[in-house]
């Protein structure tokens, strides 16, 4: 049972990147599959390690990539904000489909969505969770395409450049 991190950082609470995540808790429907995945160890919110990937990556045009966060522009900016997070793992996957939970919110008229998916699990930026992938299907995850980055040089590139620490902005 996952009873020792909580959904939301009590650090961040405040911040505006949960709004959409904040929302689905007010959903009976997917308030129950949440937190019977959080009981279950199958949903977590991010953790200090995420948010230290997160922190110590170099960004252009602002100062730290956790402000996106603060601010709540990952919010309808999912393929930018996976794009920019995937950098810090090795062997992980963009997602690109539809969840049609978040149909009608900010840029996802359709419900188009993208995502990190990485050890069998589902890093979603939009709502902030990192998710079991066998609770895909119950939370309505239609995978269109998939993209291994790893394998674009651009993209290594980039990556290279947002996690050089020699870099990071002081």
């Amino acid at each position: 049972m996952n009873d020792t991190k909580p959904l939301i950082d009590e650090e961040r609470y405040d911040y505006k990147c949960f709004e959409e995540l904040k929302r689905l808790l007010n959903d009976e429907k997917y308030k129950e599959i949440i937190i019977k995945g959080y009981l279950d160890g199958k949903i977590s919110g991010f953790d200090k390690e995420m948010w230290n990937k997160i922190h110590s990556q170099n960004i252009r045009r602002i100062d730290n990539f956790e402000d996106v966060f603060k601010d709540g522009m990952n919010i309808g900016y999912c393929t930018v904000c996976s794009k920019q997070l995937s950098y810090s793992f090795d062997n992980c996957y963009i997602c690109g489909g539809v969840l049609p939970l978040l149909k009608g919110t900010t840029n996802s008229i359709d419900g188009s969505h993208t995502w990190i998916e990485k050890d069998g699990k589902i890093i979603d930026t939009t709502l902030m969770l990192v998710i079991d992938k066998s609770l895909s299907k119950e939370l309505g995850y239609i995978e269109e395409n998939r993209y291994n980055p790893n394998n674009d040089p651009i993209y290594r590139s980039a990556k290279d450049f947002a996690t050089d620490i020699n870099l990071k902005s002081k």
